[in-house]
């Protein structure tokens, strides 16, 4: 005996209006807020061969309701010590339904979810990727063609230089506290004015012909110290330093150390490639032998 047509068909509309009805209503009562970070593509920046794009950049974040299934704890490895140092692996798996995200979501961009969309959990205050999309829960219960939620796999965030400018301080902040900066010490005072965290600072004679560019992780004006981060080009010393949106105007004092991470305390990059050249042999052009 066949399926009830009055139930189990692409027609009824009304049963599944209502099995959808529930679902967003059990991920309201029992899900979490979470911030979506679509990931976007800089103008002319795609890489066209590998379908890629080296600076990603993620300027947006929408604030949805999502169900947290993995609900005792991260899976993964959590943290592990491999001969890279410490990783920290952590794996969880997020509902959304699929009206909820097309709600607040497709409108701007996309309507689904992608591989590489980041989502921030405040409560932890963790960024996690998404590394795949299920699209076929629930089975097509009830005749159903288009799913009636997503579920998400995530994973720990590796930072890797991409641009995070979505005007929630505590997201963008990420970006300062793990991206590897340096550390310049200025002179003179060209203006009255103070660089701004997250700012585009360059030198040359505008932002367009800049010969160095650079974002601002923190600016110290009482000890004239500039902490840039993501840097193209090489700032010169006894340049100017232009920050695109303050205007702020002040010289490099000092030399600055490209090799040395302002942003970590624990590395020793200098120290360890002076005693590294001490007894390794960086002149040899052809290290398995005679040309």
């Amino acid at each position: 005996m066949a399926t009830s047509v009055y139930f189990n068909n692409q027609n009824a509309t009304r049963e599944q209006f209502l099995v959808e009805d529930l679902i967003i209503e059990s991920i309201r009562n029992h899900g979490i807020d979470i911030y979506y970070l679509p990931r976007t593509t800089r103008a002319n920046t795609e890489d066209k061969l590998f379908g890629d794009d080296p600076v990603k950049t993620y300027d947006q974040a929408i604030k949805i309701d999502m169900y947290m299934e993995t609900f005792n704890d991260f899976e993964g490895q959590q943290e592990f010590f491999s001969k890279f140092g410490l990783n920290i692996d952590k794996v969880a798996r997020l509902a959304v339904a699929r009206r909820t995200f097309e709600r607040y979501v497709s409108n701007t961009l996309r309507n689904l979810p992608k591989e590489g969309d980041l989502i921030y959990l405040p409560i932890q205050q963790k960024l996690m990727e998404i590394r795949r999309v299920e699209e076929e829960k629930n089975f097509f219960q009830l005749g159903k063609v288009s799913p009636y939620m997503f579920v998400l796999s995530v994973e720990t965030f590796k930072y890797n230089g991409e641009l995070l400018q979505t005007g929630i301080s505590e997201i963008d902040n990420i970006a300062n506290q793990v991206t590897p900066s340096v550390l310049v010490e200025l002179t003179d005072i060209g203006s009255a004015n103070s660089y701004v965290t997250e700012e585009i600072v360059y030198q040359g004679a505008d932002l367009a012909n800049a010969t160095a560019v650079a974002y601002v992780s923190e600016f110290n004006l009482p000890l004239l110290q500039l902490r840039i981060r993501n840097i193209k080009g090489v700032f010169a010393n006894g340049g100017n330093i232009i920050g695109a949106t303050s205007n702020a105007d002040f010289v490099v004092g000092v030399e600055y150390d490209m090799r040395e991470n302002a942003s970590s305390a624990y590395e020793d990059n200098t120290r360890v490639e002076l005693e590294s050249n001490t007894f390794l042999d960086f002149t040899e052009s052809n290290p398995f032998g005679e040309p």
